[in-house]
């Protein structure tokens, strides 16, 4: 019997591994290296928000580098770092994508904290339609943060 479990389980690898292929082929997604991934004409008409780079769980220093694809409202991309009780530990805002279609964006995050923990990056577009149509886009990414002190 445990030969079995064993087969079946490796015969599975193989189709996982070509449903994650066929999943990223349909979104347009790269393989991580390319970091236009959907930043091209695939999705024109969506709203999105999407980080590529720092992964989820990734642990990562103060002055931290930050990358993705955007299609927002006048192309305003705004991000938060909250720590693990909430409290805002840096914010701000960048540019990507807009009316013309979705764009790469980039920015560096300076934060202070007393200890590691783990806290979340929050990477959106403001609702700028108060409350009617689509919620606006919203990518939060998981991380531990280094202490800085």
């Amino acid at each position: 019997m445990p030969g079995q479990w064993r087969s079946i389980s490796t015969a599975r690898r193989p189709l996982a591994a070509a449903g994650a292929l066929l999943a990223a082929v349909i979104l347009g997604c790269g393989d991580g290296e390319d970091s236009a991934r959907v930043c091209d004409d695939t999705l024109p008409d969506n709203a999105l928000v999407i980080v590529y780079f720092p992964e989820g769980g990734e642990e990562v220093e103060s002055g931290f580098e930050v990358s993705g694809c955007s299609r927002t409202f006048e192309a305003n991309v705004q991000w938060q770092l909250t720590g693990r009780d909430g409290e805002v530990l840096a914010s701000g805002h960048t540019t990507g994508g807009g009316v013309d279609g979705p764009a790469p964006f980039t920015f560096s995050v300076e934060y202070r904290a007393a200890e590691r923990q783990v806290g979340r990056l929050t990477v959106f577009e403001e609702d700028v339609s108060e409350g009617e149509g689509f919620p606006p886009p919203r990518a939060v990414v998981p991380l531990v943060l280094a202490a800085t002190e």
